[in-house]
């Protein structure tokens, strides 16, 4: 449904990746290999806080009708107020379907939503 609203596939721009030399990847293997090293190296460092100090963290608490409340999927009714507090006239997101499209939809593209 989304590819019928945008018009068309959506197109993937192949936008080239360095190594760590500064050399081109010319494969999806060298690519994804590159991602990964560059995320491990991004996530993976080590913590400077001390080990007392992170065991003194009192954990959040929800109180239990809160949490089951926010667990629970968003109805009909939900979905359609959020869409009706989209904004008209905004540029749309990275799938391209800006909210007066989905405002236009109307009751089925909502259903559709809340599938």
């Amino acid at each position: 449904m989304i590819r019928r609203l945008r018009g068309g596939k959506a197109k993937i721009e192949d936008l080239p990746i360095f190594d760590k030399d500064g050399e081109i990847l010319a494969n999806s293997k060298e690519r994804l290999d590159r991602w990964k090293d560059y995320f491990n190296g991004l996530l993976n460092v080590p913590s400077n806080l001390h080990p007392l100090t992170i065991q003194q963290i009192i954990p959040a608490t929800i109180d239990p009708n809160e949490q089951r409340r926010q667990d629970k999927a968003p109805s009909l009714k939900e979905v359609q107020c959020a869409i009706k507090q989209m904004k008209n006239g905004k540029a749309s997101g990275n799938n391209g379907i800006s909210a007066d499209i989905i405002k236009a939809g109307g009751l089925p593209m909502v259903k559709w939503l809340h599938e």
